[in-house]
């Protein structure tokens, strides 16, 4: 099964140019950790998971799928599929990181909001980001008002926090 769909996907995928039909739901679940369940047990292969992670897409239904040129699939997400854990700057700006190999750069491009009192951030392909509790907290610290809100500055961006 992976090697069919690393044939179908390919190196960079693109997500937003393939319109697939609908195959159904497959029993796959990311928990609000961020940690992805397959019938009911965690994936113990951090490849399957980076696979999959790469071809996550969030549509306007607001539903989560698994995409590929010629198939996709609906999962469950109990709230947002990737944890963001750590943040780092180099020479290029400022990098969200977390597991699987996420690495996403601060930018206009992928806006901070907060829901419930827990900032998010818009990744790509319509998937979010959650902020994690403890990298939450070192940025708190470094916390300042502006209009009204709670945020920090990295690099040129205004990240909220609350």
């Amino acid at each position: 099964m992976i090697d069919r769909l690393v044939r179908q996907v390919g190196e960079n995928p693109k997500l937003d140019s393939w319109d697939p039909p609908l195959c159904g739901d497959i029993d796959i679940e990311i928990d609000r950790d961020g940690v992805w369940h397959c019938q009911g047990t965690p994936f113990a292969r951090l490849a399957l998971v980076q696979l999959f992670a790469s071809v996550l897409r969030r549509e306007d239904d607001g539903h989560h799928y698994l995409v590929t040129p010629v198939e996709k699939w609906r999962v469950r997400v109990q709230d947002a599929p990737f944890v963001i854990t750590e943040l780092t700057e180099d020479e290029q700006g400022w990098w969200l990181l977390g597991p699987h190999g996420l690495r996403c750069p601060v930018s206009e491009a992928h806006s901070w909001q907060v829901r419930d009192g827990v900032p998010y951030v818009q990744l790509w392909h319509g998937t979010e980001g959650k902020i994690s509790r403890a990298l939450y907290y070192r940025l708190a610290q470094q916390a300042e008002a502006r209009n009204g809100e709670y945020g920090v500055w990295l690099g040129s961006c205004w990240c909220v926090l609350g």
